[in-house]
């Protein structure tokens, strides 16, 4: 059980670690995915040091961990899901591709684009997509 102070910031690495293993995801991954070394990660889950606010905005953009759990302690340990429907498939095959930081990225534009476009631009996005996909 954590004491009353757990969520203050010198917790954060120990809740860092604790998300990662959900995933689960070796320490080495996710410094890769986020860009920073695995010495600065070790650090960070050590509670050796605290995270730049870099590393805190890549780990917003490149995981699923929510950041106010990872600084608070409170609320739920992932991202709460902004997008109706299959937004749990899209984060499963984003965890996936993760190691490619361009298709990510695609993928996060893809969806800003489609979900605050015009309907022009949903209208080209969905068209293309169902003329393409192999999979179905």
């Amino acid at each position: 059980m954590e004491s009353e102070d757990s969520g203050t910031a010198k917790y954060l690495g120990h809740r860092l670690r604790q998300w990662r293993k959900t995933i689960p995801l070796k320490g080495y991954q996710l410094a890769k995915k986020i860009r920073i070394s695995q010495g600065s990660l070790s650090d960070i889950e050590n509670c050796k040091s605290l995270p730049s606010a870099d590393t805190i905005a890549k780990l917003y953009q490149h995981t699923n961990l929510n950041i106010i759990w990872l600084l608070t302690g409170k609320g739920p340990i992932r991202k709460p899901q902004n997008i109706p429907g299959e937004e749990a498939d899209v984060n499963e095959e984003l965890e996936a591709y993760g190691e490619d930081a361009n298709l990510n990225e695609l993928i996060q534009k893809l969806i800003r684009t489609y979900y605050r476009g015009d309907p022009e631009k949903k209208a080209h996005i969905s068209g293309y997509l169902m003329g393409s996909d192999p999979g179905k």
